[in-house]
């Protein structure tokens, strides 16, 4: 491929490449590190960059793009990895996707324990679930006559029965196991809350790790230039971090390396050309009208087993999205349009065409659609497989319901006010944007789903279950006067969802009292009375956590700031987007984080004076 001089070359700069990096990881261990959405992290936290400067590390914190997912591997005689939630101090939380599958399809093999294995204790620290609850597994013959008190049975499985008690850090002082349970194995799982009898009701996929450093570890790092290391034999000792002048030699020798590799490559390359956007990729795709990949109506009609009701993922306004799966295997989701809901099919082409045009990683892609000479039209999305965010936050349908930790919910936030400021930049109003509409992937990106697919249709369409115009609970007031939405109406919309990750409450709720039914006036009451604590989720951590205080105090500022009646004092998207990455970023010398509209300022909160909108 390259000249003999370019390969010697090569492996010059290569080698030089190794130097650095080795040098990089002798070097001096910083205090804390910058990982993404994780906020900064500290020892016993590091990255992978720096493996050596902590306990457990840190995958994805190096990514450009501060959202990116983050993972971590527990073991290092496994290649599994898994997402992490949220790192503090002392803990970090994970998401077992094993463990919330089973959960999900009630499978008994979550109380073997089976493919989790926690870090092994050494010297320098242990490891233990903080949250947990321990399971006893014995066979059906073992029969226990008296049950001591917040003790049950679960007898739903097949091969065997589960015991168990109150979660053990709920567990009374004296409290005994019966002795009776001896012949048991036992193992530890992830707990969210009791509020049932039922272990898959109670048990969570999500696992707050705790890391309990050694009594001689906790001291060396009382000066904060030490760090907890071993040494040959496996003996902790503590050592105080020096500058290391091999990066200022690797520097000084493999720059010039870099330098000329780059200009031989440049001068010896020729220019590849990339082939055009719309080749077809797509086995089904029967051809490619104006740009746009189009699939049969058999294709998909297998893909969706003839649109089988059991394979239903949810209806709108625009039509009822179905499962479906192609003939290369990809998952997909299949858009069956109301038949009345679509004329001028020439103009329909040209406006998908538009939308397979708008690509963020925040947007659920666009595929394509069936013909113009289609019996029916029906569109091709990517499957997101965890559900959508209303199914996580108000526990409904069959996806994973488990608790969302306050840092997902902010990520989800950003995120979708990322993807809603990119479509008003291309002039793309959602008009229909709701937590049913922002999907989740398996590791808590968003994907806003049925963006600009108004455009598809006159403004007159509308349709009896949910009108295109919007979904009750998230209109905009103004609409009901003029009758036009515009961008600002998408300002109002995720006002609403911004509540919803607040109190987890839904945007209608007909058992709440008649001023209160809809969630936007019932957060708007309690923001001017000063009560947003009891809008608030009490297990976000907005009485324990400082940092979640100021934050969820602010999200609430700035949802009161796009719950404004009259649409020209609210902000804009990209100013509600600037706020929220303001709040997102946790400096702990935030003094206020400002909105760039007309708006006057809204109430002043309590125990919140240094945020102001």
């Amino acid at each position: 491929m390259f000249s003999p001089l370019i390969n010697k070359t090569l492996i010059i700069f290569l080698s030089q490449l190794l130097l650095l990096v080795s040098a990089q990881d002798d070097g001096k261990c910083s205090p804390s590190f910058n990982c993404g959405y994780l906020g900064l992290i500290k020892f016993p936290f590091t990255t992978t960059k720096q493996p050596h400067c902590g306990l457990l590390a840190i995958h994805g914190c190096e990514e450009h793009d501060p959202y990116a997912p983050k993972t971590v591997k527990l073991s290092n005689s496994t290649s599994r990895s898994y997402t992490v939630l949220q790192v503090e101090p002392r803990t970090i939380g994970i998401l077992d996707e094993k463990q919330d599958h089973y959960l999900k399809t009630r499978n008994c093999t979550i109380f073997t324990g089976v493919n989790f294995t926690l870090p092994h204790t050494s010297p320098l620290a242990s490891f233990h679930i903080k949250y947990n609850i321990t399971i006893f597994r014995c066979n059906h013959s073992l029969k226990i006559v008296t049950f001591p008190k917040y003790f049950y049975r679960y007898s739903n499985c097949p091969e065997y029965d589960i015991y168990y008690g109150l979660p053990n850090t709920e567990t009374p002082l004296g409290f005994k196991w019966p002795s009776s349970l001896a012949p048991c194995s036992t193992t530890q799982l992830a707990v969210d809350k009791i509020s049932t009898r039922n272990p898959f009701q109670f048990l969570s996929g999500i696992m707050i790790i705790e890391v309990r450093l050694s009594d001689e570890c906790e001291r060396c790092l009382l000066d904060g230039k030490n760090r907890c290391l071993l040494d040959s034999k496996g003996k902790f000792y503590c050592a105080r971090g020096n500058k290391n002048l091999a990066w200022i030699l690797g520097l000084g020798i493999g720059l010039p390396g870099i330098i000329i590799i780059g200009l031989l490559i440049i001068w010896h390359c020729k220019p590849r050309y990339v082939s055009d956007f719309y080749s077809n990729p797509y086995p089904e795709s029967a051809s490619i009208y104006s740009g746009v990949p189009v699939f049969t109506f058999k294709d998909l009609e297998i893909a969706t087993k003839c649109f089988d009701s059991s394979r239903e993922l949810g209806e709108g306004g625009f039509g009822i999205v179905y499962y479906g799966k192609l003939q290369d295997g990809r998952e997909v989701a299949v858009k069956r349009l109301y038949e009345n809901n679509y004329r001028r099919v020439e103009q329909f082409m040209n406006e998908i065409k538009i939308l397979m045009n708008l690509r963020h990683t925040n947007l659920v892609s666009l595929y394509g659609s069936t013909s113009r000479h289609s019996r029916e039209l029906l569109l091709v999305y990517e499957y997101i497989s965890n559900g959508t965010v209303a199914s996580h936050l108000h526990h409904y349908g069959s996806t994973n319901t488990g608790f969302l930790p306050w840092p997902i919910r902010m990520k989800v936030a950003i995120e979708t006010a990322t993807a809603l400021a990119y479509l008003h930049a291309s002039d793309i109003i959602h008009r229909d944007v709701k937590t049913n509409n922002i999907l989740l992937d398996n590791t808590f990106c968003v994907k806003v789903a049925d963006f600009g697919l108004s455009r598809l249709f006159p403004n007159d369409v509308t349709h009896v279950s949910t009108a295109p115009q919007g979904t009750p609970g998230y209109v905009d007031p103004e609409y009901h006067r003029c009758y036009q939405l515009t961008n600002k109406s998408d300002v109002y919309s995720f006002g609403v969802v911004l509540i919803e990750l607040i109190s987890s409450m839904p945007p209608i709720d007909l058992t709440r009292h008649k001023d209160e039914i809809n969630l936007a006036d019932l957060a708007i009451r309690k923001i001017q009375k000063s009560a947003l604590a009891e809008l608030v989720n009490p297990s976000l951590g907005y009485d324990s956590n400082s940092d979640v205080k100021r934050q969820i105090t602010s999200v609430a500022e700035l949802a009161f700031q796009c719950l404004q009646r009259d649409r020209e004092l609210r902000p804009s998207m990209d100013e509600v987007l600037e706020v929220l990455r303001r709040i997102g970023s946790q400096k702990d010398d935030l003094e206020e984080v400002k909105v760039y509209g007309e708006g006057p300022l809204s109430p002043s909160l309590p125990d919140h004076d240094q945020v102001c909108l």
